[in-house]
């Protein structure tokens, strides 16, 4: 799967594709936001989460190793 793919499915297909095929990473709180980090093959995926509703704000697909700086602390 292609990062455009994956952008291209609903979002509970999104979110069905990352809990089978996806490996998660890390998480990380800011602020009132919890952000958990998958791999998925080639890319990555963050999810961003609503910290006191549950509620998943934003999806973000990307390949730069640069967004990753955030989790270095979680990673080692």
């Amino acid at each position: 799967m292609k990062p455009a793919d994956f952008t291209q499915l609903a979002p509970q297909q999104q979110l069905d594709t990352l809990y089978f095929a996806g490996d998660i990473l890390a998480n990380r709180y800011e602020g009132d936001h919890i952000f958990l980090l998958y791999s998925l093959k080639n890319f990555y995926v963050e999810l961003q989460y609503d910290a006191y509703r549950s509620n998943l704000q934003q999806v973000a697909v990307f390949n730069d190793t640069d967004r990753l700086e955030p989790y270095l602390p979680y990673l080692a």
